[in-house]
């Protein structure tokens, strides 16, 4: 595997991790790749004044892969046309190249309509041939910062068959390669709480280069099982859980997606919520990223989009800065000012050998956590795969 120079700070008192937001175009959302406004600029533009140094695209996979066949070079340039805006603005990019599960959608393109897009001889050659040719695209570009072959693509994996997944992405994390940047694979939590998920963590540990992490209170269970006074630190458990993964310990964690909803809360405000997640996720030992899900809010003009992901933006649908916008800023600015110190001592928890690190261990977990950072999780005679 290539080594790449990626940031890793253990220390818990200063911060040198990047902070960037999951980028959603305010005007046309992602259909914004079928467009020729340069709305890009201006949004990246505020990103960038909000104080972040980088943002998560998502290539649109009906857009940019039409025919199995065939890679739309219109969109490639549009990519290009993305990634030159960024750096005008001094953000890095990370490109997730296969969405085809994104803000609670299945958009998969038509052609994958009767055809498993994970075992289909057929499928997976063309998905290797998008990854590869975006990942040319944007090879050596300034503001590539890393390609990630896909986003959440276990979610519709539950009917694969023992290693049928990680075959899959073994062979998209090869094809992103022609990027000679970081890959990763934008996996949900799942991996990281269960021992039977399609993409398991021994795997995500040994091919990626850096270790994604999605921190939602809710979607993990966190909100509903140690409620909202401590399901801030969902960021920290399953970063604990990916630090103790056998190989994994030497990578930079990314928190690659990291948000909340208002309409999850009922006690505590959502610019409150916000604040404890990311000041707990800044004290994790191993920090390479937290990366804010998202930066604007979907119009209204779409419809079809659950309730909730009309809200999670920092920006709202007209351009306004939002107060969590705002709160998530100031915390920002403040994080990358502290000044550095000594690495402090974590306390441990041990995962005992034949249990799996689920919502059960997390609440264990939880109940033993401290203010800052931590516990580490240890593991028995049984290594964590």
């Amino acid at each position: 595997m290539p080594h790449f120079d990626l940031p890793i700070d253990e220390n818990r008192t200063g911060v040198s991790a990047r902070f960037g937001v999951n980028y959603l175009p305010r005007e046309n959302w992602w259909y914004a790749w079928a467009e020729d406004d340069d709305t890009f600029a201006e949004d990246l533009h505020q990103i960038a004044s909000l104080g972040f140094d980088h943002v998560r695209v998502q290539c649109l996979w009906p857009l940019f892969q039409p025919s199995p066949s065939w890679v739309s070079p219109r969109a490639l340039r549009r990519l290009v046309h993305l990634l030159d805006r960024a750096a005008e603005n001094g953000l890095d990019v990370c490109v997730t190249v296969l969405d085809g599960w994104l803000s609670g959608f299945d958009f998969r393109p038509s052609w994958l309509k009767d055809v498993d897009p994970f075992t289909d001889t057929e499928a997976v050659t063309a998905a290797e041939l998008l990854v590869g040719a975006v990942s040319r695209a944007v090879e050596g570009h300034p503001a590539l910062w890393c390609v990630d072959v896909a986003n959440e693509p276990n979610v519709l994996m539950k009917h694969l068959k023992a290693g049928e997944g990680e075959a899959w992405a073994a062979r998209m994390v090869r094809a992103a390669r022609s990027a000679c940047a970081p890959v990763t694979v934008g996996v949900d939590h799942v991996p990281w709480m269960s021992d039977d998920a399609p993409i398991g963590r021994a795997f995500l540990a040994d091919t990626c280069d850096l270790i994604p992490v999605h921190a939602w209170p809710y979607f993990t269970g966190a909100l509903a099982r140690v409620g909202e006074e401590r399901a801030w630190a969902i960021p920290d458990y399953l970063a604990q859980v990916a630090r103790a993964t056998p190989g994994a310990a030497d990578k930079p964690v990314w928190i690659q997606e990291v948000g909340v909803s208002e309409l999850w809360l009922t006690d505590v405000a959502v610019e409150d919520f916000a604040e404890r997640m990311l000041r707990r996720a800044a004290a994790i030992p191993g920090l390479g990223a937290v990366t804010w899900w998202a930066s604007h809010d979907i119009s209204r003009r779409f419809t079809g989009f659950d309730e909730l992901e009309y809200g999670l933006g920092l920006i709202d649908a007209q351009g306004r800065t939002k107060p969590i916008g705002s709160r998530v800023a100031e915390v920002v600015a403040e994080l990358r000012d502290r000044p550095r110190g000594q690495p402090a001592t974590e306390p441990t928890i041990v995962l005992p050998a034949g249990r799996a690190p689920d919502i059960a261990f997390a609440e264990d977990w939880f109940a033993t956590m401290e203010t800052t950072a931590g516990p580490a999780i240890v593991h028995g005679s049984r290594g964590m795969s």
